[in-house]
């Protein structure tokens, strides 16, 4: 049986036709989602609270556009911000409560304006490490307190080898970072101050 020259002319377009396709585009973009669940250690709530207001997240990474890549191309993923809002949300796990607000009005508590400056993630072997960093302004009613800088990170086996585990393997970072700014804030609440820069790692680890 013959086939077809039209029928040839489609086959032979296959291998352009799936070359043009960007790497990793079945995956991507990756949804930047908060998953409270993803972390080492359950939250432990803190005392001596005070009320928190979450301002809306900044995103100022140079890269927005990725969070790594992996042999089938880069790992695409849209704003940060809405992401970082919702983990600082979390902290009424911690704790505090807390709420979201649009302006930097004065109230009682501490308002907190965050900003993420890295999100990146890369592999080793089965192992998945992400790191995040962020800036973080705390103000209360009689106006700006301090700013202070974070960089936390998680690491997870990739056991499904889904591009979803890489997203997951942020959140474990964001999750080891909230116990520590919960401690920060039990610290600004009474009106002392905290270090400029704190590293978070699994397991609850923390360097100065």
């Amino acid at each position: 049986m013959k086939t077809s020259p039209l029928k040839l002319t489609a086959l032979a377009a296959l291998p352009l036709a799936f070359a043009a396709l960007p790497a990793g585009a079945a995956d991507s973009p990756l949804e930047l989602k908060y998953d409270a669940v993803a972390r080492e250690l359950p939250f432990k709530a803190v005392g001596d609270t005070c009320p928190i207001h979450i301002l809306p997240a900044v995103d100022e990474r140079q890269n927005k556009e990725t969070i790594g890549a992996t042999i089938g191309g880069a790992l695409l993923a849209g704003d940060a911000g809405p992401w970082i809002g919702d983990s600082l949300y979390q902290l009424r796990d911690l704790g505090f409560k807390v709420d979201r607000v649009t302006d930097a009005s004065p109230r009682d508590g501490i308002t907190i304006k965050a900003t993420i400056v890295r999100a990146y993630t890369w592999q080793i072997g089965l192992k998945i490490f992400g790191m995040v960093a962020l800036k973080t302004e705390f103000s209360n009613r009689s106006g700006p307190l301090q700013t202070k800088h974070y960089r936390a990170h998680g690491d997870k086996t990739n056991m499904w080898g889904a591009d979803a585990e890489f997203v997951t393997t942020l959140n474990y970072g964001i999750n080891n970072f909230l116990p520590v700014l919960a401690q920060d804030l039990v610290s600004l609440c009474k009106g002392k101050t905290v270090d400029a820069y704190t590293y978070a790692g699994p397991s609850g680890a923390q360097k100065k």
